[in-house]
């Protein structure tokens, strides 16, 4: 066993994988999230662990740590969404509702939870959007989370993509997602039409 932390917050490996998550974020998150949701931002971080791991990334604790917290806006009250909205990220209040809940989380991580690095918050303030420009982690969070095994489709191919070179695996998860939307007949947004033009 091995102890290692993220700023304050304490986690345990054992053989190289995260085996205990810090009592107070967990509580948080038990809080904060439905069981569903909760077993996915797990599985999110376990993947970004993995991927950033795989790719031989500067302290992948933080990444694991980006994972696990990207949803805590989730369930916000629609009003308390919007308050915060309005206060903190007015110049995004023109994007769908859906996208709401990304903004909120990366204000509450900040405020309730201390963590201020501002590519960390940045990557949950942009993973249900895309944007362009994304940092390393942006990019890995936006994946992960569109790639979440426990999601109801096969997304081993991408997977392993972004385990072998991270760049070009989301790149894929990129062309991937426009396509699902295209079929699906969704409503873009002007963040993830940025994200289209520059990336691919």
């Amino acid at each position: 066993m091995e102890v290692v932390y993220f700023k304050k917050y304490r986690f345990t490996l054992k053989k190289g994988k995260i085996v205990d998550i810090d009592p107070f974020l967990n509580s948080y998150l038990c809080k904060k999230l439905k069981e569903n949701r909760y077993l996915h931002s797990l599985s999110v971080a376990n993947l970004m662990y993995e991927i950033a791991i795989n790719n031989k990334l500067e302290n992948p604790l933080k990444y694991y740590v980006c994972g696990l917290l990207h949803d805590v806006g989730k369930y916000e009250p629609s009003e308390v969404e919007l308050k915060i909205m309005k206060k903190e990220f007015k110049n995004y209040l023109d994007l769908p509702q859906y996208a709401y809940h990304s903004f909120v989380g990366a204000y509450l991580v900040k405020n309730d939870l201390g963590i201020e690095e501002d590519d960390l918050l940045d990557a949950i303030m942009f993973h249900t959007t895309g944007n362009k420009k994304m940092s390393i982690i942006s990019k890995i969070l936006f994946s992960a989370d569109k790639i979440d095994p426990l999601r109801n489709y096969d997304s081993s191919h991408m997977i392993k993509m972004m385990k072998e070179n991270y760049e070009s695996g989301f790149i894929e998860v990129v062309k991937e997602t426009k396509k699902f939307l295209k079929f699906k007949n969704n409503d873009t947004n002007y963040l993830s039409e940025k994200m289209y033009d520059f990336y691919l």
